[in-house]
């Protein structure tokens, strides 16, 4: 397996990735439009440098991303914060050290981005995705209400 930083070339993969994403978020947000595709959504992200876009390869094909950025200071915090924004794996590539091996380049992206701060939002129903938060030691800081009208 190989991780490293995507290109234009993969932009269409990513895309794919993130459609894959939120539709198997529907069984954690019944909110999630049922025909939600995305078509052009990392297209500018590749040579952002407050951005980051890693891939998993394995036998020459994309099986996993991450997207996490920094975000944009104020004067509130003290804390400079790096976000993970999206992470998936294909589910037959689950459960052999891809994620983690996202997650650990994004923390050393981060640590060279003096960030000191990691923020992943999870949806509370998907109980796979926070053990996996977890196991790099995040930890629950908040949690989002909402209601439906």
């Amino acid at each position: 397996m190989i991780i490293r930083k995507a290109i234009y070339d993969d932009v269409k993969k990513l895309n794919e990735l993130l459609t894959l994403l939120i539709q198997d978020e529907k069984q954690y947000d019944e909110g999630i439009n049922d025909n939600f595709v995305v078509t052009n959504m990392y297209e500018n992200y590749i040579e952002d440098k407050t951005k980051l876009i890693l891939v998993a390869e394995e036998d020459n094909n994309i099986v996993g991303y991450l997207y996490g950025k920094l975000e944009e200071s104020d004067e509130t915090y003290k804390y400079k914060v790096a976000i993970l924004d999206a992470l998936y794996v294909i589910e037959e590539y689950r459960q052999k050290g891809i994620a983690d091996s996202l997650i650990n380049e994004f923390k050393n992206w981060a640590k060279l981005n003096n960030v000191n701060l990691l923020k992943v939002n999870v949806c509370s129903k998907n109980i796979k995705a926070k053990k996996l938060y977890e196991k790099h030691n995040f930890i629950m800081h908040s949690e989002t209400l909402r209601k439906f009208l």
